[in-house]
Parts: structure tokens; sequence; C-alpha cells
């Protein structure tokens, strides 16, 4: 049995649709994937599924004290618990920040058919670009690129992706990305697995005696192609290589990211918090650069501060991650007994507390305390 379904994105003429199939047993975060692949999606953002009055996405247990409605696990609840019947009408949001609503409609079951794996079966113009602004924001791009001498289009020409065309859409291309990831999208239950054979994994000792018995050539050869096996490889060799200068250019890159996240080059922050705090450990990781991490971490509570000067009061959610992180910076100044991370971020540790005076929500008591706490004060 497999669910055909119709998704068209909302607010934009002509219609973005497609027409797609799946298996009912899916999880809506598996259904999340299929949708990100047949839209068009690049899956950057965050997602949730409305279906009838209830909301089901991917909490945050960092959070979940302050959340005033239920959000039903996406990675737990099966479609066809919540879905089970044709013409069932439910809306997928992809992007807080952009809000692009999605009507999904349950326009078939059919039992006929009993391959799992999604299929996209037809569908109509291309996806908008992400981070575009929203409905308006992809209206607008569209006007300005139609416009040969409007004062923007070479700005907008820069930005979107390669051989971007808001017309093409392939179904062949589609089916080719679902075929990819066919054993993620369908049940855990129809993956069918070797039999009797476990999980390979590569041990510390087994890559150890391996690589000794490698001569220099070999070695060589494995490191490039370590270099070429993914973006995040690439930036650990640099760091391994080329030392502070790669962490350093690294450093100014990871602080774009976090920034953007406030002020972005163009339109309104997207206030997306996991995004600038998911960017700051995933530097740490990369180079393992304790003072660099630390710093990222204050441009991320300095940004929070400004933005909330810029634009008012913003939540309670908002103001307990700034004064968490804040936390952290404290704690690892204060780990540091040779207090050159003290001497050397004093001013802006004090700045910030500075600038939140009259800030709501006890904003600036929580850093003034923690400010106080510093064993060199």
């Amino acid at each position: 049995m497999v669910y055909r379904c119709r998704i068209e994105l909302n607010e934009i003429a002509p219609k973005i649709w497609r027409e797609f199939q799946f298996h009912p047993d899916v999880t809506f975060h598996q259904l999340h994937k299929i949708i990100q692949s047949v839209m068009g999606w690049e899956n950057y953002h965050l997602y949730e599924f409305h279906v009838k009055e209830k909301v089901i996405g991917l909490p945050d247990p960092t959070f979940a004290d302050m959340e005033d409605r239920e959000v039903l696990n996406a990675r737990r609840e099966i479609v066809q618990k919540h879905v089970h019947e044709e013409n069932t009408v439910f809306t997928y949001v992809y992007d807080f920040g952009d809000d692009w609503q999605h009507t999904v409609t349950l326009i078939k079951i059919d039992a006929s058919t009993s391959d799992p794996a999604p299929l996209c079966l037809d569908g109509a113009r291309g996806c908008p670009q992400e981070d575009v602004g929203g409905v308006w924001g992809h209206q607008h791009m569209l006007e300005v690129l139609l416009t040969p001498n409007h004062p923007e289009r070479d700005h907008f020409i820069g930005w979107v992706r390669e051989g971007y065309d808001p017309e093409h859409f392939s179904c062949e291309e589609v089916n080719q990305e679902l075929e990819r990831q066919k054993d993620k999208l369908i049940p855990k239950s129809l993956v069918k697995r070797p039999v009797g054979k476990k999980p390979v994994k590569l041990t510390k000792s087994a890559l150890n005696k391996h690589l000794k018995q490698l001569n220099s050539d070999q070695l060589i050869d494995l490191v490039k192609a370590c270099h070429g096996a993914s973006k995040d490889m690439e930036k650990f060799l640099a760091v391994r290589i080329l030392g502070d200068e790669a962490v350093e250019s690294l450093f100014q890159e990871y602080c774009k990211k976090v920034e953007k996240e406030f002020f972005p080059e163009r339109g309104f922050g997207k206030l997306r918090l996991q995004e600038a705090k998911h960017a700051i450990s995933e530097f740490e990781k990369l180079t393992g650069n304790a003072r660099y991490a630390l710093e990222l971490k204050l441009v991320y509570v300095e940004n929070g501060v400004d933005f909330t000067l810029s634009y008012g009061d913003i939540d309670e959610r908002f103001y307990y991650s700034m004064v968490s992180m804040y936390a952290d910076i404290i704690d690892q100044v204060n780990e540091d007994k040779t207090a050159e991370l003290f001497d050397e971020f004093e001013e802006r540790l004090e700045a910030v507390v500075s600038k939140t005076e009259g800030i709501g929500w006890g904003f600036h008591d929580n850093l003034a305390n923690l400010h106080a706490q510093i064993r060199w004060i």
C-alpha cells in the first residue's frame, strides 16, 4: 500500500506543486525528507507538520519547559497514525523565518502497489531559493531577474545558485535523488539488511594497524581522498596542515554564520538560534581552538544584545539562550588559571552587561550576576 499525495506551495502563482507517493508507515521526519527532495529544498532549516490541530516536529529539550503547546516528535510519529483517509489535508511548514507554508492532500490510498520506495509522479515549476525571504522575497527576486536594468539585478545574479531556473522541474532528477536515499525514506522494518552480518565499524586499533601497513604513496593517496570526501574533512585537514592561518580563516567564516542569524546582509534576522549554536559547536570540533570558540560564543551574545536593542523585547526563550551562552563564557574564563582570557575579553564582557540596562525579562540582572562571578574581579 502507498499514499499518493499532492503538495502545493501556498501563496505563489503560477503554482509550484508536486504529486508523489510513499509508504504510509514512514515517520513524519522521513516524510519531511521526502518532501525536501520532491520539492527541491536543501534541508537547511527546521520544519513542522500541522495535522488535525496537532503539531508534529522536532521538539527542542532545551526549551521544552517554555513551550506553550505540545509538539509531537516527528521521528516517532507514524504518518498512517494521523493521516488515514483520502482527501485529508494537512500543512507542512519549512523554515520558520521565511515561513514556507505547503498544503498537502492525500489524494489516493493505493492498495495495489507494494513497492515502499517514494516516487515523484508529476509536478510543475522550480523550488524557490533558500533564504530568499519567503513569498515576497521570492517574487521580488523574480521581478528583479526579469528586469534587465534593475539596480539589484547584478546582486541577485551573483546570489542565486548556478543554473537556477524558476520554471525548471524534472521528475527524473527528483527520482534519482529519492533512489539515492531510498533506505532512509522507507519504514525501517522494510529495509533489507544483509542476513547474518554485523554492522562494520572501523576501530582505532584497526585503523592504526592498517595505516602502519601503508607506504608513503598510499598514505598520501588516502589523505587526498579524505580531503575530497567532504567540506568538513577539507576544513579539518586545513587546520592540521596550515595551522593558525586556517583557524583564523575558519573563525572569520563561522563568525559570519553566527552574525547572519541576527543581522544578515539582506532582510531581517531570522533568529535561528540553533543554527548559530551549531556553527559554534562545529567550529570547536573542527579546530579544537577553545579561545576562538569562546569568542564565537561572545559574538553570539553580543549580536543577541544588539538585536534586542534594535528591535525591542523578544521573548523568554531568546533571553534564556543568551544568558546560558554567557554563563558558558564565564565558566571558561574562570577555568583559565592564567587569566589571559579575562584580560583579553574583560571589556567586551562588561560591555554586554552595560548595554542590557533596562531590557526586560530579568535579562540584565541575570547577566550582571554572572559577570560578578568572574574570579578575577
